[in-house]
C-alpha cells in the first residue's frame, strides 16, 4: 500500500531534522528496516570529531580543546544529526580515551595505554555536549586492541599486554581483550549510541563474540565492522578499474570502486570504507558518484542471509588524509552538497571524515560544513548541481 514513513534521527529536536519519505510501495525491506537499530542513520548525515587516547592524549591536552571544538559544531552544524568520536585512538587499539575501566586496572598493564583521571574527562564532556545538542554518538573502536601495539611503534605496551593475558587469561588474548574492552563499554553505556568496529580482521577471538559483548551491555547499538571490503564488477565478474580520474590526474594507478555491501549478519549499517587511499583513489572520485552512490540508494537498506536489514553507509574522508587537517582538501561545497543530498534524500546514511586542529575542526572544512547545513536546512532544500563526468575521466575497460 502506499504511505508516507517519517524516519527520524531521534533527537530532541526530531521535528525539525526527520526525514519525510513519501508515497512508496512498503516492501517487506523496508518495513523491517523501521524497527532496526540503524534506522535513524537513514536519511541523515554525520561528521567526526576525534580525540586522542592514551599518552597521546595527556601530551596534546594541553594544546587542545576538544569540548570547545564540540561546542562549535553543535552551534554552526544543527543538521548533522550524529557524531563518530572516540574509544579508542585512531588506528590504535592500545590507546583509550578512558583511564577507569569496570573490569580491569589497565594502567597496571602499562600507564601510557590510558590517559590521567583528569583527561579522561574530555570524552565524557564532549559526549555529552553532542547529547545535550540532541545528536547520536557513534565511538570509532580499533577492534584488534592491544594486539598490535608493536607495529604501531609502542612495543614496550605490546609486551605488557602479552605478558598480561598469559599470565592472567592462559593465553586467552580474546577473551582478555573482550573484558578489557566491556569494562568501557559499561562506561559508555547510556551515553553512545553505536560503534564503528576497525581493523576487524585482526581482532583477537571471533567477530560474533565481540559484537555479542557489546550486546550484552546495550542490545540496541548500532554497529559497523570494518571487514571484507566488496568492490564492482562487470558481467563476467571481473573487477572495474578506474584508469583516470581526469585530464590533471598525477596518479596512474587503476583502482576498484567500493561496493558497500552486508557482508555479515552482525552489523547494523556498513563501514562505509573508501577504496583505500594508498591505491590510488581519491576521496571524491567520480566512480563513486557513478557507481557507489547510486548502488546505496538503489536499495538503502539489505540484508546479508534475510536474517536481519543494515543500512548502506558512506564514511569519505573530506581530505586526502582520513585524519590529518595538513592533507589537500578534496572536496569544494557544491560536490560535497550533492554527495550529502542524494545519499540521504535516497533514503541511506554518509559521514564527513573531517579533521581537528587543536580540538577544532579546521575553517576551511569548517566553511564547507556550515554551507551544507544552511542548504539543508531550508524548505525548500537548494538544487545541487549536476553531476558530469569529469574530463579525460574513464575506466580501464573504456579504453581496452
Amino acid at each position: 500500500m502506499a504511505m508516507t514513513i517519517l524516519v527520524g534521527c531521534g533527537s530532541s529536536s526530531e521535528a525539525e531534522s526527520t526525514s519525510i519519505i513519501d508515497s512508496y510501495e512498503e516492501s517487506e525491506t523496508e518495513s523491517a528496516a523501521l524497527e532496526h537499530n540503524a534506522s535513524w542513520m537513514a536519511g541523515n548525515w554525520g561528521i567526526t570529531q576525534r580525540v586522542d587516547g592514551g599518552y597521546k592524549l595527556d601530551k596534546s591536552a594541553g594544546s587542545s580543546n576538544w569540548q570547545a571544538g564540540a561546542e562549535e559544531i553543535v552551534a554552526n552544524i544543527p543538521a548533522a544529526s550524529y557524531v563518530i568520536t572516540s574509544f579508542t585512538h585512531p588506528a590504535h587499539g592500545h590507546l583509550f580515551t578512558l583511564r577507569t575501566n569496570n573490569n580491569v586496572d589497565v594502567s597496571a598493564i602499562h600507564p601510557d595505554m590510558v590517559p590521567s583521571i583528569e583527561n579522561e574527562q574530555i570524552i565524557l564532556d564532549v559526549i555529552n555536549i553532542y547529547r545535550a545538542a540532541g545528536k547520536k554518538v557513534i565511538l570509532y573502536l580499533n577492534s584488534a586492541g592491544p594486539s598490535m601495539a608493536e607495529e604501531r611503534g609502542d612495543t614496550d605496551i605490546q609486551t605488557a599486554w602479552d605478558s598480561y593475558y598469559t599470565n592472567e587469561w592462559d593465553g586467552d588474548e580474546a577473551a582478555a581483550w573482550r573484558n578489557l574492552a566491556k569494562g568501557y563499554v559499561e562506561r559508555f553505556d547510556g551515553l553512545v549510541d553505536g560503534y564503528w568496529l576497525d581493523n576487524s580482521r585482526n581482532l583477537p577471538g571471533e567477530v560474533s563474540d565481540f559484537v555479542a559483548m557489546l550486546r550484552s551491555v546495550d542490545p540496541d547499538l548500532a554497529i559497523a565492522i570494518n571487514y571484507n571490503q566488496h568492490y564492482f564488477t562487470d558481467d563476467l565478474g571481473d573487477y572495474l578499474y578506474v584508469d583516470s580520474d581526469g585530464v590533471d590526474d598525477q596518479d596512474d594507478t587503476a583502482y576498484k570502486i567500493v561496493k558497500h555491501v552486508i557482508t555479515n549478519e552482525y552489523m547494523d549499517f556498513t563501514n562505509g570504507h573508501i577504496t583505500p587511499l594508498g591505491r590510488g583513489a581519491p576521496p571524491n572520485s567520480w566512480a563513486y558518484e557513478e557507481y557507489t552512490i547510486p548502488d546505496m540508494i538503489e536499495t538503502p537498506w539489505d540484508t546479508y542471509d534475510q536474517s536481519k536489514y543494515a543500512l548502506k553507509h558512506g564514511w569519505f574522508p573530506i581530505r586526502n588524509s582520513w585524519s590529518s587537517s595538513r592533507a589537500e582538501l578534496m572536496f569544494d561545497v557544491e560536490q560535497a552538497y550533492r554527495f550529502v543530498r542524494t545519499i540521504t534524500d535516497g533514503g541511506a546514511a554518509m559521514t564527513w571524515s573531517t579533521t581537528q586542529d587543536d580540538g577544532y575542526m579546521t575553517a576551511d572544512e569548517m566553511d564547507i560544513m556550515i554551507e551544507i547545513n544552511d542548504r539543508m536546512t531550508q524548505s525548500p532544500k537548494p538544487d545541487y548541481s549536476v553531476y558530469e563526468r569529469p574530463e579525460g575521466a574513464y575506466l580501464v575497460s573504456e579504453i581496452e
